[in-house]
């Protein structure tokens, strides 16, 4: 054979196997709607497209974070909701009282229950859980926050979780500054009030006091000395305070995660661009490949040598 004809079937076979792999390649973005089918397709592309997901990846855990926390948060406004709510309706019945002056003992009775019962209720909010987790117990969550009379059991330290980058938010509360717990005496402020104004009562149906003792009366809280009524507002207007700042973060949550839900949108598009291929592209392209191949036959065929006796030449 002839330098010049193994040189021609040199290039042949070379453009042979281009074609080919093109047509192979185009074939199979086809049937699999991908792009890159190797990473060696396009590093660059295939690079970006793993750095994407990634992302991704830790835009889901923050959003799972973000489903929990919300869930917490929403239990948590709920419970110091129903709590100042009681304690606003406790307030009005305590001015009512202390303009009474006098009271016969079958309504004292039943006045004394009225604050009891609140108080049971008000403290088995306080101890409200989600499963075996006491919200209002900090990292102590596994036992009652408050005792029966309101003393604090739980723990000041709290439990949090990443919600995105530098941001944790509760899972868990510390119920001494959530539902305004004295320092003097570690309990609930509104409990002690409302423990005050039982007694006076008591004292009033047995005839040992009088119920102008509710307008005398007062309580240390956090080194001052208080009257009834003014004990329990620095107790509900904490309550207060802090359903507010609950608030506050689940609006927090909201924001970051319409941003998060909208970045991964995003993202997930850039992805596709990278790595899904355009159908109607890579059928053109497999077109184009194999009109080339058999253009390439066809031009082989024509200049070919077939005769023995030009091949030993």
């Amino acid at each position: 054979m002839r330098i010049t004809d193994l040189i021609k079937y040199d290039n042949y076979i070379k453009n042979d196997q281009i074609r080919q792999n093109e047509i192979e390649k185009y074939s199979k973005q086809i049937a699999t709607g991908k792009k890159l089918l190797s990473p060696s397709d396009d590093t660059v592309a295939n690079a970006t497209a793993l750095r994407l997901k990634t992302i991704n990846q830790n835009i889901d855990a923050y959003l799972r974070n973000m489903d929990f926390v919300l869930n917490v948060l929403d239990q948590a406004e709920s419970t110091l909701s129903n709590i100042s709510n009681a304690g606003q309706e406790l307030r009005v019945e305590i001015i009512r009282l202390l303009n009474t002056g006098v009271l016969d003992k079958e309504d004292a009775k039943v006045l004394r229950d009225y604050f009891v019962n609140m108080k049971d209720y008000i403290i088995k909010q306080a101890n409200y859980s989600i499963g075996d987790t006491r919200i209002f117990g900090g990292v102590k969550s596994q036992t009652d926050p408050f005792a029966p009379d309101g003393t604090y059991q739980g723990e000041t330290t709290e439990t949090k979780v990443p919600v995105a980058t530098g941001v944790e938010l509760n899972t868990t509360f510390n119920g001494k500054a959530y539902l305004g717990v004295n320092n003097d005496s570690n309990k609930m402020i509104m409990t002690e009030a409302i423990d005050k104004i039982i007694s006076i009562i008591d004292n009033a149906i047995t005839g040992t006091g009088s119920l102008g003792d509710l307008n005398t009366a007062t309580i240390s809280v956090n080194g001052q000395n208080l009257k009834i009524l003014e004990a329990f507002d620095v107790g509900l207007n904490s309550v207060l305070q802090y359903t507010s700042i609950i608030g506050t973060q689940v609006k927090i949550i909201n924001d970051l995660k319409s941003g998060f839900e909208k970045n991964k949108v995003f993202n997930n598009n850039l992805i596709s661009n990278l790595q899904d291929v355009d159908a109607a592209e890579a059928i053109t392209n497999l077109q184009k490949a194999q009109a080339a191949y058999q253009a390439l036959i066809a031009t082989y065929n024509q200049n070919r040598q077939l005769s023995l006796l030009e091949f030993f030449k």
